[in-house]
């Protein structure tokens, strides 16, 4: 058992990358201190070897190639030459080391077990979600395993690790440059800088023919290179998912873009020099299907034209701010295919959506550019919404947000609103000074069965008390299952510190307006089955309504009620 231990030991080396060593930010450490701690490592090491055994990895007959692996992951994790000067420090560190191998290695022999019986191809699909050093690891746990990797048909790595194990990658790529590549991903830190020749080598994976292609990072405020992205992705024929976050991309060639195989793309605060980018690569791909768009601050594409025929999904996120004042965007979309949209969208100007006849689910999350545009007059943003508005309403499920709820309320006044008559499910968040509104929300809402409210107390916007006598069509004649739900506010969600609510005035007060709101819903609701109470433990809201219900004149006898607590 020992050999196969020193291999892995050896691959861990190999794989080790030099973070603090050859980060040019970090200044390296002198060969004095080196020595000094590889004495003090082996010294430790040999304080602490157990009596060999034969059933046991024996450290203690290789301390060479172990010692270089201490010495290697230490160095790398330091800050500075003093970290492991202290002999018991060092100790503590060692021993954490030693554990965290010995842990890895039994867990990988564990799994070697259970998957030995499996056929090559079902355990090269398995090894297929590992990063690609893990899956060369799995060569080192048995005879079974050996050269196993070679046959995974992907390649999955951080950009750091790219020079560590390049020997083993031209290897794969030598014995597999007959086949498709079914995945490649490649994924940089806030540290990482681009890898010499990294295009390149994206490049050569896309002319082998691969399928699903992961570049970039989201973990990075600002893009990787303007060019990382190499030209040929345009012209793939086998792309089938494309993600890239974080990265630029060269502008399409002249002879425009064809990826006749591709379905699902993945956009993440892309840069470029070309603003119809966005609409060059959906106009070259026949059979999109899903697409994810999330704009960078500093957008250069002002309009976001999204014109497809074979469209299912469109999710469009654009919520940092502006840092170019008086530029204006917009986001038109024409997808007569669509079924599901998510618009988180707080800062274009113009929404124009169009024939959306295929909808079904809509997240909304927008305030319209609510009090940034200074060009669009209030009749011309009354207008935007009311179309907007009018473009979705055949939607059968919608989830909307406080935000956005606010908007539409203040436009409501107006008559800027428009009745969803297809809709059956509804999940919206209401702050209670909201709710005063909700039946004339759901006046729109005539096929309703299903509602969810998530209930948000704004102690400076409630009213004192709640007044419900508008009863909509719905309640008495389709809405069949109403969830309430109690949510942490805004400010408690974004802080995460209190972990319960005080029994104050403000308490009492937001018991008594939910209190009314669940009267209203069952002595109105006609054909309601089940009412479902999901409030803090911390409120009693539960208990308190628990008690009232009997005074309650429920109008649909056969209604299930069930209370659940939960933290917020």
């Amino acid at each position: 058992m020992a050999e196969p231990f020193v291999s892995f030991i050896s691959l861990l080396l190999k794989t080790q990358p030099d973070y603090a060593l050859a980060h040019p930010r970090q200044k390296p450490f002198n060969d004095t201190l080196r020595q000094a701690m590889r004495k003090r490592i082996t010294v430790i090491l040999q304080r602490s070897r157990p009596t060999p055994t034969t059933d046991t990895p024996r450290l203690q007959r290789f301390p060479s190639i172990y010692t270089d692996y201490l010495e290697s992951k230490l160095m790398n994790s330091a800050n500075s030459e003093e970290e492991y000067s202290n002999p018991r420090d060092l100790e503590v560190r060692i021993h954490y080391l030693e554990k965290e191998v010995k842990e890895l290695w039994y867990r990988l022999r564990h799994i070697s077990d259970r998957l030995s019986a499996l056929p090559d191809t079902l355990i090269t699909q398995i090894l297929l979600y590992l990063p690609t050093k893990d899956s060369i690891k799995t060569n080192f746990l048995s005879k079974r395993f050996k050269d196993l990797w070679l046959q995974v048909p992907g390649l999955e790595m951080h950009s750091h690790e790219l020079a560590a194990i390049q020997n083993f990658i031209a290897t794969f790529l030598q014995i597999n440059r007959g086949s498709r590549l079914q995945k490649f991903k490649i994924t940089y830190n806030g540290r990482d800088v681009c890898h010499h020749g990294s295009s390149e080598f994206i490049a050569g994976v896309i002319n082998r023919g691969v399928q699903q292609l992961d570049v970039g990072s989201s973990t990075l405020k600002r893009p990787l290179t303007n060019d990382l992205v190499p030209v040929n992705i345009y012209k793939s024929n086998t792309l089938v998912s494309l993600k890239l976050a974080n990265v630029g991309m060269q502008n399409p060639p002249e002879f425009g873009v064809s990826l006749p195989c591709l379905k699902t793309v993945h956009l993440e605060d892309i840069t470029t020099k070309d603003p119809l980018i966005v609409e060059k690569l959906i106009s070259g791909c026949p059979v999109l299907e899903d697409l994810t768009v999330f704009r960078a601050f500093d957008d250069n594409v002002p309009v976001l034209r999204v014109i497809s025929l074979s469209l299912k999904r469109f999710c469009v996120k654009f919520s940092r701010a502006r840092t170019i004042h008086g530029k204006e965007y917009a986001v038109e979309v024409d997808a007569p295919g669509l079924k599901y949209l998510n618009f988180r969208d707080n800062l274009s100007d113009k929404v124009v959506v169009k024939n959306m006849s295929s909808l079904f689910k809509i997240d909304i999350d927008t305030q319209f550019s609510f009090g940034i545009s200074t060009t669009i007059t209030g009749q011309m943003k009354q207008a935007i919404i009311c179309d907007f508005l009018k473009g979705v309403s055949g939607v059968r499920h919608m989830i909307i947000s406080q935000p956005t709820l606010e908007i539409l309320y203040a436009w409501m006044n107006n008559g800027a609103f428009t009745k969803f008559r297809n809709l059956t499910r509804l999940e919206a968040s209401f702050c209670t000074v909201l709710l005063q509104r909700l039946p004339h929300f759901l006046e729109g809402c005539p096929k309703l069965k299903h509602l969810t409210l998530y209930l948000l107390y704004l102690k400076d916007l409630e009213p004192e008390n709640l007044e419900l006598t508008v009863v909509p069509q719905c309640l008495l004649c389709t809405l069949e299952c109403v969830e309430v739900k109690e949510v942490a506010t805004v400010e408690k969600a974004g802080k995460k510190r209190a972990r319960y609510i005080k029994k104050t005035k403000v308490s009492k007060h937001k018991k008594k307006i939910w209190i009314e709101l669940v009267r209203y819903i069952l002595e109105n609701s006609l054909v309601l089955k089940k009412l479902v109470l999901c409030f803090s433990s911390a409120t009693n809201s539960v208990l308190e309504i628990s008690e009232a219900l009997p005074t309650f004149t429920i109008r649909s006898p056969g209604c299930e009620i069930i209370n659940h607590l939960t933290s917020l």
